[in-house]
């Protein structure tokens, strides 16, 4: 359904589902991961992706884990565990998605936001956290 890799293409990935829905997530720890002002992630269902080869793993708050590229140190993937049904793909990852890719569904995490950066008037949910 959709394909896609870290930026030196040593992790490469598929996933059997195609992603149900696009966020920017504004969170410091995203904003820090991205070295920009959001971070973008589409979600697919858990277990949907396969790895040609296996990302590397961290616990990156008391919410969540990600994987990353050991070469490169492109963030992959992050795992919420208050939503284990799903995952979300770092969007910039993804090789082409024309078509793949559906609207921005929400900005979340509005209350951790870069001061400088002005979220635009999109017609997304915005959200000071998580989403309810």
């Amino acid at each position: 359904m959709a394909s896609g890799s870290c930026a030196c293409k040593h992790i490469r990935y598929t996933t059997s589902a195609s992603p149900t829905r696009l966020v920017n997530c504004h969170c410091s720890e995203c904003r820090k991961q991205a070295g920009a002002p959001y971070l973008s992630f589409v979600h697919v269902p858990a277990g949907s992706i396969q790895w040609e080869t296996e990302p590397k793993e961290w616990k990156s708050s008391e919410n969540a884990t990600r994987t990353f590229c050991p070469r490169c140190g492109s963030v992959l993937t992050m795992k919420v565990f208050s939503m284990p049904e799903e995952e979300g793909l770092a969007a910039g990852t993804l090789d082409d998605v024309k078509g793949l890719v559906p609207s921005l569904s929400a900005h979340i995490f509005l209350k951790e936001k870069a001061s400088w950066f002005q979220v635009p008037d999109d017609g997304a949910e915005r959200y000071e956290g998580w989403p309810q």
